[in-house]
């Protein structure tokens, strides 16, 4: 994270009640601030039934602007902590006026696997005016689908939801926004057209629909892509670079890790980071000891903690791989 807008030095041992919630979030609204408290961050989660109300209520007098920074603050918290529960939170955003509040709602809800949820999304793609909304709702989907994959949710469901982006990426007169976002989330199933539509786009004229294609191929976990990301790891598109390498980190491409270790010189901080990550999944002695003499030379604090979880990752591939499991036992 480059800035941080919420805090996280609440100190007490008790949850804070909601009336001290409100009065914050009311106090912090007329201040306009930048930064939303460890008040309001520890208080929002996890609400009572009761106090869900007075937070609705209290909610609905905040300024757009103001409630944006408080979601955007919860997804920060949520991310960095387990133990928060913002649910409802995230639930009651998704109605709110505010296509920002609505689009930040949904990223508050990225731990949510329910049934629910997912109507939810598949009601925003289809009747929200925001084209912004629509396609955040349609990168929320990309999960459910690969949930249908794995069966955890009903068939119906995840063919409704196949059937629903391959329309929209077909649909010419869709924003590429959305077009875009809807081939990414068609990469997580099994859908027949799937591959021919990420060629068809990667061989487009349109540069973000190259760019979702390459997302797209590292989604399919297949190596067929190969020797068109090894192409793309060499890009002067930094944007293309970056999906490149990601897609080599989640298809797990050994043959990548030449041009990760040579990209981990780039002047693109968000490149670097990404090639840490990719050869940790790659994992391989090579790739271990790229990053153990890489640790040895950063400085940077926010860099050293992504190579420590590379490492971690890298390492438990190895371990893995040391053991012959006889699944019939």
């Amino acid at each position: 994270m480059s800035e941080i807008d919420f805090q996280t030095d609440f100190v007490g041992n008790d949850k804070p009640s909601v009336s001290e919630i409100v009065d914050t979030m009311n106090h912090e609204n007329e201040q306009g601030v930048s930064i939303v408290s460890g008040m309001v961050t520890e208080g929002l989660s996890d609400l009572a039934i009761e106090d869900q109300k007075t937070v609705k209520l209290a909610w609905a007098s905040l300024s757009p602007d103001y409630k944006h920074k408080v979601i955007q603050a919860l997804v920060h918290s949520s991310e960095s902590s387990f133990e928060y529960d913002y649910k409802y939170m995230g639930l009651m955003g998704l109605s709110d006026d505010s296509p920002m509040v609505r689009s930040a709602s949904i990223d508050l809800l990225w731990e949510e696997e329910s049934q629910e949820v997912m109507q939810l999304l598949l009601t925003l793609i289809e009747e929200d005016e925001s084209s912004h909304v629509r396609s955040q709702a349609l990168i929320g989907l990309g999960k459910y689908i690969l949930l249908g994959e794995y069966g955890d949710i009903p068939t119906h469901l995840a063919e409704n939801a196949q059937q629903l982006v391959l329309r929209l990426y077909n649909d010419q007169t869709q924003p590429i926004e959305i077009r875009r976002r809807a081939l990414e989330a068609l990469s997580n199933s099994s859908h027949p057209s799937k591959d021919n539509l990420i060629r068809q786009a990667y061989q487009s004229d349109n540069h973000l629909l190259k760019v979702s294609s390459i997302f797209a191929m590292g989604r399919t976990c297949d190596s067929k892509w190969q020797d068109m990301l090894l192409d793309e790891l060499e890009s002067d598109d930094h944007e293309i670079v970056y999906e490149a390498v990601r897609a080599c980190g989640e298809i797990q491409l050994e043959s990548s890790v030449r041009q990760l270790k040579e990209l981990l010189l780039s002047d693109d901080h968000e490149i670097v980071t990404m090639s840490i990550w990719s050869l940790g999944e790659i994992g391989g002695k090579d790739s271990i000891d790229t990053l153990s003499t890489l640790q040895e030379t950063v400085e940077d604090e926010d860099l050293l903690d992504v190579i420590d979880e590379a490492m971690d990752t890298a390492s438990f591939s190895i371990m893995g791989s040391s053991f012959d499991f006889d699944f019939d036992d």
